[in-house]
């Protein structure tokens, strides 16, 4: 509800903790506890809750929704940590002190001759570029000041990157492709292919 009022929190991104244990009392129309360091301040209906969280992520965009325990038994480094939050937008779920880099292709500027019957991504530019970004941001790591040191431990240990696009809508529209088409989603599909095979 912060996020419903101009002056609180409006650039502040909120997310919440789904756990396998809220969804069923959701699913069952059972009672939900919020607790706080071992305390229970309030206990409401847990379908409420779930349709106030729905509403204002349709409002306002926000809270964000993490299914916490979804995530932890999907990680692939769960013998050595557990996830207890994201970065703000959601990319990366992170481990306490978890630290992740990100960046972006911008996948436009790899369009030759937009607009025209020639238009095309260059693919072996796209995989040179990430080639390049990924070793990049590998090196960021080693060369980053942490605020603490179980950062720095955290960040050097798993070498968290997260390398996304920028550009996309406008690349499709330059090889005159309609964004949401199915020849533009097939399209798509070849690009970060090609993109997770470089990385």
């Amino acid at each position: 509800a912060a996020k419903s009022a101009p002056a609180r929190l409006r650039n502040f991104n909120l997310s919440v903790l789904a756990t396998d244990a809220f969804m069923e009392a959701v699913k069952n129309d059972g009672s939900w506890e919020l607790v706080f360091d071992g305390k229970v301040y309030k206990t409401l209906e847990a379908r409420a809750l779930w349709d106030q969280i729905m509403r204002a992520t349709y409002d306002y965009a926000e809270p964000g929704v993490i299914f916490i325990d979804r995530i932890n038994d999907r990680n692939n480094l769960n013998y050595c940590e557990t996830i207890s939050a994201t970065t703000p937008c959601g990319e990366q779920p992170l481990p306490p002190y978890g630290a992740c880099l990100l960046g972006s292709s911008n996948l436009s500027r790899l369009v030759s001759d937009p607009c025209s019957d020639e238009a095309a991504l260059d693919s072996a530019a796209l995989a040179d570029l990430v080639t390049t970004a990924v070793r990049m941001m590998d090196n960021v790591v080693d060369a980053s000041r942490f605020p603490l040191d179980a950062h720095r431990a955290e960040a050097q240990a798993k070498r968290r990157i997260g390398l996304g696009v920028a550009g996309l809508a406008a690349a499709l529209l330059m090889l005159g492709l309609r964004y949401g088409s199915e020849e533009a989603a097939r399209q798509t599909d070849r690009w970060l292919h090609r993109i997770a095979r470089a990385a």
